[in-house]
């Protein structure tokens, strides 16, 4: 089984040294799905309206093969 890397990057950059070994290509890319909105309920920020949180997907060799992204948005509609 391919092993896939899933890096981080939000308000924090964090890398994954560890990775975990999937299928195929296409259940790492659901992997990358399913992370963004658990990243973004811990990472909305307290002191800003705006956040974009990345996760890129690596092979084994260290090679980009799928990233997926979520921006987050806050519009103070009062003043």
């Amino acid at each position: 089984m391919p092993r896939y890397f899933f890096d981080i990057h939000g308000l924090h950059h964090d890398r994954d040294d560890d990775g975990v070994d999937l299928a195929d290509i296409q259940t790492a890319a659901k992997q990358a799905k399913r992370l963004i909105p658990q990243i973004a309920m811990r990472e909305i920020p307290n002191d800003g309206e705006r956040q974009v949180i990345t996760v890129l997907v690596t092979d084994e060799d260290g090679h980009p093969v799928y990233s997926a992204a979520m921006t987050f948005v806050g519009l103070w509609l009062i003043r």
